[in-house]
């Protein structure tokens, strides 16, 4: 018997693959491999995801932030497991191509040179 997925699975698969593809992951190529590996996963468990097939575990603190009549966002705020604050720009390199996509360079060419180049300058820079 298959099994179908849920829509929430779905919907997760819609908006990790979105997000995904944002931040400069081919999704198409091994966008999903370098994401694995980004997200120290599994690409079994990335494919899962992508394809709504991940079952998105339930929170283990729902029904305590409920009996509490708090939110589950301030439970963990409290736990001190997320905190709200915006990312800082820079804290997380970002990938050749999504810098090349942000600046606008489009053409495949293009964006083959801006990879070579940027490779270049941080390999001279680590030689500094």
């Amino acid at each position: 018997m298959t099994t179908r997925p849920n829509p929430q699975s779905k919907a997760f698969a819609r908006y990790v693959t979105t997000s995904a593809t944002k931040a400069g992951f081919n999704m198409s190529g091994d966008g999903k491999a370098k994401l694995a590996e980004a997200a120290g996963m599994s690409e079994a468990d990335i494919a899962k995801i992508l394809n709504g097939l991940f079952d998105i575990p339930s929170d283990p603190l729902k029904p305590l932030a409920d009996a509490l009549d708090v939110g589950q966002k301030e439970l963990l705020r409290a736990a001190g497991v997320i905190d709200d604050k915006p990312a800082r720009a820079g804290t997380r390199p970002i990938s050749v191509q999504l810098a090349a996509q942000r600046l606008g360079i489009k053409s495949p060419k293009n964006v083959e040179l801006f990879q070579i180049l940027v490779t270049a300058l941080v390999d001279a820079e680590k030689r500094r």
